[in-house]
């Protein structure tokens, strides 16, 4: 920096000034200290580069998540050991009411009725703090427990918060009790301290748990969530997408219980096939609608109930939600199966008739802990989703415009006015659509790349308005609903069914939905 400067100090200025004259006059003596314009050049240059590699290697959005994280871990672990000391001391009623979620975020509402906070199993509550409060450690703070009376002296001078503290990502603090033990919770931001979930011992993927019994805070959002970076070309932030596709929690446990197969409709076998499952609750509630291995899929719903299907807080995933995910998904070596991009095929997971190189040959639909990893994609920052592709169609939501008419859907030109299924390469008019909307981002993938096809309205003059379903279900693409055209080939990420209205109610056991938020 001090050589910069001296670059461009007044005297060596005049210099400079007089080398860049003669250079331009063909003299070539440049005077004592004096620079051709070539050189200058060449130097703005390499500093151009190298405060550009400088930036991409610091990344310094990523160093202030790692900062954050840091202190996240900090904080924890001296409000956990202030904890410790305050309970050899204390008895365990004076630790928190049991069946309550203790939150770092300030509310009027003793219950945090203003914050809309994740749905909590039935008998819990939430419990918050005023702002002038929330900080105190004299039991009347957000931990309600009475750090001023630890006979060594208080380890603390005021309560932790999360560097955030905000709802926007569930960056808070919260704390549990029962029978004199405790559970700490936080989340990460950054992808290296997020690899560390796993290894806490707790029984959360997504968050930061430490205390004395890391599995006794409820399961609640984000729990078996998934954090997809955004894409600035979709117009994504940061959002969290259910890890797998959406079940129904029948007893009202949430994702921590053994969600199980219902039916919404009871004309339709909506989970599997030939299986008489008892129906959904009459009291169907959307925040029993939870992200879990366990269960089969919902299905049995058209796509105008999807949109209201998904919990407090969460909406239908939207299309350009789905596109940051597979753009994510397809630029990861371990997700083809040639272990680099572009080799081999993208893993397209459970489709009848598949080989097992792309995908595999599963039940109708699949569910559970024990699955075949082919239904597995990793994002980037190291987080997993679960049947993306195959398994289940899954509704998605238009941002734009909800809908496409058969007129304004891409063409091939192979046939008129007939659905059918073609590969992203055959297309030759995208018509009412984007490329980006719906395409791989290599323009030379199609099916053999595990990419899916298109199934569409060649060449339509047709008014009909169609939504867009996403993934394909374990049957592929089907003539007609039935089972017997199998298509395992035209599943995958980018895979887009157009031939569906909103309300639709035909065949509705091959359509599932996830959530977003």
């Amino acid at each position: 920096m001090h050589s910069l400067r001296a670059l461009f100090s007044r005297s060596e200025n005049r210099v400079m000034i007089k080398g860049m004259r003669d250079f331009c006059h063909g003299k070539n003596d440049r005077g004592v200290g004096g620079f051709t314009l070539i050189e200058i050049l060449l130097v703005l240059g390499i500093l151009a580069v190298v405060s550009a590699v400088t930036i991409i290697v610091l990344n310094p959005a990523n160093l202030s998540r790692k900062a954050r994280d840091s202190k996240r871990v900090a904080e924890l672990a001296a409000l956990n050991e202030a904890l410790n000391l305050a309970a050899r001391e204390i008895g365990a009623s004076s630790m928190g009411n049991p069946k309550t979620v203790y939150v770092s975020l300030p509310d009027t509402s003793p219950t945090c009725a203003n914050l809309a906070l994740p749905p909590l199993p039935s008998g819990w509550t939430y419990a918050c703090r005023p702002a002038a409060d929330v900080r105190k450690i004299d039991g009347t703070g957000w931990v309600p427990v009475d750090f001023t009376t630890i006979s060594v002296g208080t380890p603390l001078s005021h309560l932790p918060l999360d560097p955030k503290n905000t709802t926007d990502g569930f960056f808070y603090f919260t704390y549990v009790a029962e029978n004199g033990a405790w559970e700490l919770n936080g989340t990460f931001e950054s992808t290296s301290y997020r690899e560390k979930l796993a290894a806490d011992g707790g029984d959360s993927s997504n968050f930061y748990e430490v205390g004395t019994n890391v599995r006794l805070a409820p399961l609640t959002w984000p729990h078996n969530w998934v954090l997809v970076p955004g894409n600035a070309a979709y117009g994504t932030s940061d959002f969290w997408v259910m890890q797998y596709e959406a079940k129904y929690s029948k007893d009202g446990g949430g994702p921590g219980d053994a969600a199980q197969g219902c039916r919404v409709f009871p004309s339709d076998d909506s989970w599997n096939w030939g299986d008489n499952s008892p129906d959904c609750p009459s009291a169907w509630h959307p925040n029993n609608v939870v992200s879990s291995a366990e269960g089969s899929p919902i299905a049995g719903l058209t796509y105008n109930e999807a949109l209201a299907a998904c919990p407090s807080g969460s909406h239908l995933i939207t299309n350009d939600e789905w596109m940051t995910i597979a753009r994510n998904v397809e630029q990861v070596a371990k997700n083809w199966s040639g272990g680099a991009v572009g080799s081999g095929c993208l893993f397209r997971g459970n489709v009848n008739g598949d080989d097992g190189t792309c995908g595999y040959d599963g039940a109708n639909p699949e569910n559970g802990l024990r699955r075949n990893p082919h239904a597995r994609l990793f994002l980037s920052n190291g987080g997993e989703i679960w049947d993306l592709a195959g398994n289940m169609w899954e509704y998605v939501q238009r941002t734009a415009n909800p809908t496409i008419t058969e007129a304004a859907q891409p063409d091939a030109g192979l046939s008129t006015g007939v659905f059918r299924a073609s590969e992203f390469t055959a297309i030759v008019n995208d018509d009412g659509l984007s490329p980006s909307e719906y395409r791989p981002s290599n323009s030379s993938w199609n099916s053999a790349q595990g990419m899916g096809k298109i199934w569409h309205c060649d060449t339509c003059t047709g008014t009909a308005q169609r939504i867009f379903i996403r993934g394909s279900d374990s049957y592929g693409f089907r003539n007609s609903g039935e089972p017997s055209s199998v298509n395992a080939e035209a599943s995958g990420v980018y895979a887009i069914a157009l031939n569906r209205g909103p309300d639709d109610t035909s065949g509705l056991e091959v359509f599932g939905f996830r959530c977003a938020r």
